[in-house]
């Protein structure tokens, strides 16, 4: 191996080491480590890595995850979260269902397309719901961080936000069935958290439909919030049409 080669196959070494497995390389994680474009190309060429899309790259023996596959989105620019049910998942919330056999559901404002590599590694929806006023980057969001401790976790919602995300979703693409199934193990929400995030949440039909369960459910949360400082909407019922009719009072109402 001549010195030139041994002196990229160094750097390489040097600019994957630590990356955790099923992670993507993107272009932003070899720039932090000073290597061009056309270094990039000459280690595609021998074989060190594999190129999946623009600015991805698959490492020899590597095979992906959703939550790497995420991050890695992420740290290419792509402000994008796992959300709703997806989230909950990854959180422990949803025993029954395999992140395997279930759809990827991530939100993105702004974000109308995926990279082709990822749609066809992963099932995937993307929801551009506003349910918040709020930045564009997943850091800034309500509710939302990263799912362990390390620069490399994708960023995931919280409990709290993650199950407005999922009512959100009733009835067309969630069922309520489900949904109420799984807020049964949502005994440990935050009531601070709650409070602030029904407060800014922009979604009549979502924070109603989330009250009213909670309500059936007697879930402990509902006990530390103020519902009065929550907006409602008007006082009439919001029917929700879907596997059968549902009336949504106004708890305020």
């Amino acid at each position: 191996m001549s010195s030139q080669a041994l002196h990229s196959s160094e750097m390489l070494k040097k600019a994957l080491f630590g990356l955790p497995p099923g992670l993507p390389v993107t272009m932003s994680h070899l720039k932090g480590f000073g290597i061009s474009r056309q270094l990039v190309h000459h280690y595609v060429q021998h074989g060190w890595l594999t190129q999946l899309g623009y600015g991805y790259y698959l490492r020899p023996g590597d095979k992906l995850t959703e939550t790497g596959s995420v991050a890695s989105l992420q740290a290419n620019g792509v402000a994008v979260h796992i959300g709703g049910k997806s989230a909950l998942s990854l959180k422990g919330f949803t025993h029954y269902l395999s992140m395997s056999e279930a759809t990827l559901t991530l939100y993105g404002r702004e974000v109308r397309n995926l990279p082709k590599w990822f749609q066809q590694q992963f099932k995937v929806v993307l929801s551009n719901s506003l349910l918040f006023n709020e930045p564009e980057e997943p850091a800034e969001r309500y509710c939302v961080s990263r799912l362990s401790q390390t620069a490399d976790a994708p960023f995931v919602s919280e409990p709290e936000r993650a199950v407005l995300e999922m009512l959100d979703l009733v009835p067309k693409q969630q069922t309520l069935e489900e949904a109420r199934q799984i807020m049964e193990g949502l005994q440990s929400l935050r009531s601070k958290k709650m409070q602030e995030l029904l407060t800014h949440c922009k979604k009549i039909k979502t924070k109603r439909l989330f009250w009213q369960v909670a309500e059936e459910l007697r879930l402990p949360v509902l006990k530390k919030i103020d519902a009065t400082k929550i907006d409602f909407g008007s006082k009439s019922a919001y029917i929700l049409q879907g596997e059968k009719t549902l009336v949504l009072r106004n708890p305020n109402g």
